[in-house]
């Protein structure tokens, strides 16, 4: 309980830490950072916890060889590469243009667009009750496209990029750790490439001045990669229908930052809007909730 729940927290509070770097550097180029770091975190991650490993037997394939071992798992991680990279472009620009708001109905859309894709592509069935929590998040994004001042396409982005994600990381058979360095790995270059073009070409500042704020932004690696090492821990030790439960925290956490935190601004259609994604998600737990219930009299 203790890791899932510190995993929505860290996801939830995430804007506070993009905003530290707003009008400092530019979101695209905090987005590089993440990339950089985030492999530099896992490569060094991984080489300290494999020395915790029982020696490996000659015939158990190498960490390389479970990485490139064919062409569908370099295939799926590039895809997987893709998905990740749009939803932190999106997010952390949305986060740096006053739209934490926006982006955090991106991870309420999520959990029900996850559902969606179940059926279509894991032929899995839904209960009467998710359809209608579907359907009811479904009515508030309606809602909020009336709302001129709503960009709507932010939550949007955020909710299918990461559902994709999602989809694609269900089908993969590395792991948590491995996947994540394998994609971020793909990002290494292109991101030191782009840094690189941004200084010396661009003339852009993408190490800020401040000696805080440079060793803040040295630690994105360690902020990217805690929360999802936290939530592959509470998957395998606590029921799936619990980590459901929780998995609305982190959204939670984004909207009222942004309501109360960062002062953006929520009209009358946008509440309305998100009043009923949020009776969508009530009805979607409750789903949650009987089916644990019904499996625990199953057993």
């Amino acid at each position: 309980m203790a890791t899932a729940i510190g995993a929505q927290v860290l996801w939830g509070v995430f804007p506070a830490y993009i905003k530290l770097f707003q009008g400092v550097i530019a979101p695209m180029d905090l987005v590089a950072h993440r990339a950089v770091w985030s492999f530099v975190s896992l490569a060094i991650w991984l080489a300290v916890t494999s020395r915790w490993k029982p020696k490996r037997d000659r015939s158990d394939p190498s960490l390389l060889q479970r990485l490139f071992r064919d062409s569908k798992t370099i295939g799926t991680a590039l895809i997987a590469t893709v998905m990740i990279g749009i939803n932190w472009l999106t997010f952390v620009w949305a986060v740096s243009n006053d739209h934490a708001i926006d982006a955090s109905l991106g991870y309420y859309i999520c959990p029900q667009l996850v559902v969606l894709l179940g059926v279509v592509f894991l032929r899995e069935r839904l209960t009467m009750l998710q359809w209608t929590a579907v359907v009811l998040a479904t009515i508030g994004v309606s809602i909020m496209t009336l709302s001129a001042q709503s960009a709507i396409w932010i939550g949007l982005l955020v909710a299918v990029a990461f559902a994709f994600y999602a989809l694609i990381k269900k089908k993969t058979e590395l792991s948590a750790v491995e996947g994540l360095t394998m994609e971020t790995g793909f990002m290494l270059l292109p991101a030191i490439a782009f840094l690189v073009w941004r200084f010396a070409i661009d003339g852009a500042t993408v190490i800020p001045a401040s000696m805080s704020l440079a060793l803040a932004l040295l630690c994105c690696g360690v902020f990217t990669i805690a929360p999802l090492l936290l939530y592959a821990i509470s998957v395998k030790h606590i029921k799936l229908s619990t980590v459901g439960l929780l998995q609305f925290v982190g959204p939670t956490i984004q909207f009222f930052l942004g309501v109360f935190a960062f002062a953006e601004p929520v009209d009358a259609t946008r509440f309305f809007g998100f009043v009923f994604v949020w009776i969508g998600v009530s009805v979607y737990l409750f789903a949650l909730h009987r089916r644990s219930i019904a499996e625990s009299k199953a057993e």
